[in-house]
């Protein structure tokens, strides 16, 4: 930077007042003063929404950090679902559903926590030991994309969906009175077993007590003739539910194939 300054020689006037350089000064002192007051004030107009904006930020990474801790959350629950149904905890299965709960296995809708949905584990799958988890059977492999699981959480982080692949071991009592199966039944047999692989749909709700199981789907993608430990299995059909409780003891509440 180059600086100027003013040279005074030996034999110059005595020094006047300089009225011109006083206003020149005045004058820049007031516009400073005006465009200093003017950006206090606006930074008084855009801080509190510069404050806000922030504040908004925040909150959306916070709740994203909490769908992500929901998500695991729902994954767990899922994992201790299948574990009790795989040891055959059926009560202990029952207490991770919502009062509002619902289950819909082949072909029926089993309503209310109490109701339909301890019906259809403490009864039905009881008495078919159903819910081992098993391979699936050779030759009905599922495609690669169903094995992956999917967990999206609602925005306010009170609901959330689910979907999850499972791999199990069915079963139903021979239905027959006679003594043999009468017998068989005391030893643990008496019971037609077979493979169903498939896909959970699955909705949530939270509650004071956590997360809970509000409605839980069994889409079955196939069936089979199979128990683990052979090499080969065979397609097997097996009829849907055809008549509601109470008609059925262990039945569902309502038909939805019909």
């Amino acid at each position: 930077m180059t600086i100027s300054k003013s040279k005074t020689g030996s034999n110059s006037s005595p020094k006047q007042p300089n009225g011109g350089r006083r206003s020149f000064l005045r004058r820049a002192g007031a516009a400073m003063s005006a465009v200093l007051a003017s950006t206090v004030a606006g930074v008084s107009k855009s801080g509190p929404d510069h404050g806000a904006g922030l504040k908004d930020e925040m909150d959306k990474l916070s709740n994203q950090i909490g769908c992500l801790e929901d998500a695991n959350v729902i994954r767990r629950l899922h994992q201790t679902y299948e574990s009790y149904l795989d040891k055959g905890m059926y009560e202990e299965v029952v207490n991770l559903f919502a009062d509002e709960g619902e289950v819909v296995f082949n072909g029926g809708a089993f309503a209310g926590k109490d109701k339909g949905v301890r019906r259809l584990y403490c009864d039905h799958f009881l008495q078919g030991r159903t819910g081992r988890k098993i391979e699936p059977a050779p030759g009905f492999e599922p495609d690669p994309a169903q094995l992956q699981d999917v967990v999206e959480i609602a925005p306010d982080r009170r609901s959330a969906s689910a979907r999850f692949p499972y791999s199990m071991q069915v079963g139903t009592p021979i239905v027959s009175d006679s003594q043999l199966v009468q017998m068989a039944r005391l030893q643990g047999q008496g019971i037609i077993r077979w493979w169903e692989g498939g896909v959970y749909e699955a909705s949530y709700v939270k509650d004071g007590d956590g997360w809970k199981i509000k409605i839980l789907e069994f889409r079955v993608t196939a069936k089979a003739n199979y128990t683990p430990g052979r090499t080969y299995a065979a397609p097997i059909d097996v009829p849907v539910f055809s008549e509601t409780f109470p008609e059925n003891p262990t039945g569902p509440d309502k038909l939805l194939n019909t």
